[in-house]
């Protein structure tokens, strides 16, 4: 319930050297990351010189741009996204190895599938909330990092970016999907806590003797009634752990590739469809030709339909080829 979590900036002039350093070490780690990962990766032919020369002015920009639009706030909700991305990265790096695919390809991957996931999660959300921005100045549409992304349309993104990262890089696509169901549902968990924080994505009022009932602080969207409501939001980071627990213990048991994908999407819709009961805001909104559906459980039924369909299809055609083969 900390919307921003500190403000920094202006910068002393001392502060760039430990700027320099910290870039530094970000490169070294990524370097050795890709030695870790790809052994029979080329060496860095890159001249130390011209390294040093790209981490300096890189620490002067950014030296340059906090002190220049100080003080910066340093929101909770993007924070969290950072957070997030990394932890999606680890599990992709660990999982990704029996399959020989190195660890800085993860990194190429989750940034694409960042900016995909983010575009299509913003664009959908703007859409579905048009009466809020028809009249607010234009640049509020880009301002992600105060929320305001809906999954559904982050998902469209992601799957979109996905699909052209498999296609540049020719690895099957399906399998891309496998490895990164896991780290999504742990993604997921964590920028949930970043909507906790936040303040968005919050619940309906429930009664005073709900023990998980809280009242969030005056200035949020959430405290506007200032009485007792659900932390929905927690509720989607505890219901997305116990959702990658079982992505990870049934792995190993779902042969046919992509399945994986479609049964998280299955899970996902039905916990999504289950959490709508007890939220408010953007994805609470009643849709009119299933009332009293919302727009997020219209969304979730159709997407785990299709996906428990989908999946029953490939797992038939699958035993039938086998059937065929013995």
């Amino acid at each position: 319930m900390r919307p921003v979590l500190f403000a920094t900036g202006p910068w002393p002039v001392w502060a760039y050297p430990i700027i320099v350093v910290i870039i530094a070490v970000a490169v070294g780690l990524l370097r050795w990351l890709e030695r870790r990962t790809d052994e029979q990766a080329a060496p860095d032919s890159t001249h130390p010189l011209l390294t040093g020369g790209i981490i300096l002015a890189a620490a002067a920009a950014l030296h340059w741009l906090v002190n220049h639009f100080a003080p910066v706030q340093i929101h909770s909700y993007g924070t969290m996204l950072i957070v997030a991305l990394a932890a999606g990265i680890w599990w992709l790096s660990i999982s990704g190895r029996p399959h020989g695919i190195p660890g800085i390809q993860w990194l190429d991957f989750a940034l694409l599938i960042l900016i995909g996931a983010v575009i299509g999660a913003r664009v959908v959300f703007v859409i579905l909330n048009w009466d809020q921005y028809a009249d607010a100045p234009p640049l509020t549409i880009f301002s992600v990092w105060e929320g305001g992304l809906s999954f559904h349309g982050g998902l469209g993104g992601a799957i979109i970016a996905g699909y052209l990262f498999s296609r540049v890089r020719g690895i099957q696509f399906n399998l891309i999907a496998d490895l990164a169901t896991p780290a999504t549902a742990l993604g997921y968990s964590l920028t949930r806590i970043g909507c906790f924080l936040n303040g968005c994505c919050y619940g309906r009022v429930c009664s005073s003797h709900w023990p998980l009932g809280m009242v969030f602080p005056p200035g949020t969207a959430a405290g506007q009634a200032q009485v007792p409501i659900h932390p929905t939001q927690l509720y989607a980071s505890f219901a997305s752990i116990i959702i990658f627990y079982i992505l990870v213990r049934v792995q190993p048991y779902i042969k046919a590739r992509g399945n994986l994908f479609l049964f998280y999407l299955v899970l996902y819709s039905i916990y999504r469809f289950i959490v709508e009961f007890y939220r408010r805001g953007a994805s609470a909104k009643i849709f009119e030709p299933l009332a009293p559906l919302t727009e997020a459980q219209t969304a979730s039924i159709v997407i785990g339909v299709v996906a428990l369909v989908w999946m029953l299809v490939r797992r038939a055609s699958a035993r039938k080829e086998d059937e065929i083969i013995c």
